[in-house]
């Protein structure tokens, strides 16, 4: 029973769609199951920008916004809160751009008066880019983007939002927002596989990606180079530099469609209450909240455990209870337990069982 941070167990009609005979990557029969997965997809971003699907891990589809939108010799601007946002000046160094980090404190995020300061210290920040972790799941930090990315519009600059751990089970307002760039995510809080990452794509990061093309030093990770095969290949079902993981697609398509079925406001709704739930339960069985109490997500909780704990308590879980959840990470590492509530995880049933599993599990340690 998969109860971390990702990926999460399928819904057994996604392993079904999943099974279903492999078709190619390109042709009319394809062109369509494509295009109206990608539609789907845009009411999941809360957008009517475009969104591709890449074949990629997520984060190289955060690495993909890097290129693009900070280039060698550009400046992007991080708000760093853990282990995730913190791959991202690692990404901008990689191109030789300059990352600017935005810090908060573990297990918090940024502010927009934080922001806002960040940004005016700084000359000529329009066309540069800021880059925010909707939830930051080293920590359980889930950082409320609109009130930040309106300090960003403000002065020009470009957003991007990775919702990779989001997507799917917190709301997405891309355009509502002003997002410019948005990772979504397959096999987490969606309930699809891994293997192809729903992106959102705005008008500015095109521009921004074209005005870029002596600065990106990348073929496939190159916007311009996906502008292209739209362009050129995509009436002919193609639309991509590349090929694409047909089967995984059609199983993400069932996965949109089980959310849509569901109402995204009944789901996101329902990850709410399992984290609600779950933190209160922790909380029952003597275990702190590590989390701040205004950045708490609705995908992954966090709470602290002693150092002594951790890993018995983990093994313990899984043993005993064939429960998995998730240990801290780089500085956190046997410091706290991660635990994920996404897609067929953000359930009643599944919240009692891992509170049961871990109740049993902690009274043989504390004996």
């Amino acid at each position: 029973m998969l109860m971390i941070p990702g990926p999460s167990q399928p819904d057994p009609e996604v392993l079904k769609a999943l099974s279903e005979p492999v078709l190619p990557h390109y042709g009319a029969e394809w062109k369509g199951i494509y295009g109206d997965t990608t539609s789907r997809l845009k009411k999941v971003f809360g957008t009517r920008n475009d969104v591709v699907l890449m074949p990629v891990p997520g984060q190289v589809a955060v690495e993909t916004s890097v290129v693009n939108l900070v280039g060698r010799g550009g400046t992007g601007f991080v708000c760093l809160n853990g282990v995730f946002s913190g791959m991202i000046p690692k990404m901008i160094r990689a191109v030789g751009g300059r990352a600017v980090a935005i810090r908060s404190e573990l297990g918090s995020g940024p502010l927009p008066d934080q922001v806002a300061e960040a940004l005016d210290s700084h000359k000529d920040v329009a066309g540069k880019a800021l880059f925010l972790v909707h939830t930051e799941t080293s920590t359980g930090a889930a950082t409320p983007p609109a009130e930040i990315f309106r300090v960003c519009k403000k002065r020009g600059v470009l957003t991007v939002l990775d919702a990779i751990s989001t997507f799917g089970g917190m709301e997405v307002r891309a355009d509502e927002w002003g997002a410019d760039y948005v990772i979504g995510y397959a096999s987490k809080a969606l309930g699809g596989v891994f293997g192809a990452q729903p992106v959102m794509i705005g008008p500015a990061s095109w521009d921004a990606a074209r005005s870029n093309k002596a600065r990106i030093h990348s073929l496939f990770l190159d916007l311009n180079t996906w502008r292209d095969a739209i362009a050129v290949d995509g009436s002919w079902g193609h639309p991509y530099p590349s090929s694409m993981p047909t089967s995984v697609i059609v199983a993400m398509r069932k996965a949109v469609d089980l959310a849509l079925a569901e109402g995204l406001q009944a789901r996101y709704k329902r990850h709410a209450e399992a984290g609600q739930s779950l933190r209160a339960g922790l909380e029952g069985l003597g275990l702190e909240v590590f989390t701040d109490m205004r950045f708490l997500s609705n995908t992954v909780s966090v709470a602290k455990v002693g150092r002594a704990w951790s890993g018995p308590l983990r093994r313990a879980l899984l043993d005993r209870h064939g429960i998995m959840i998730a240990d801290g990470l780089d500085e956190l590492k046997g410091r706290i337990i991660r635990i994920g509530h996404m897609g067929t995880s953000a359930t009643p049933q599944a919240i009692s069982a891992v509170l049961a599993g871990l109740s049993d599990s902690l009274a043989g340690l504390r004996r």
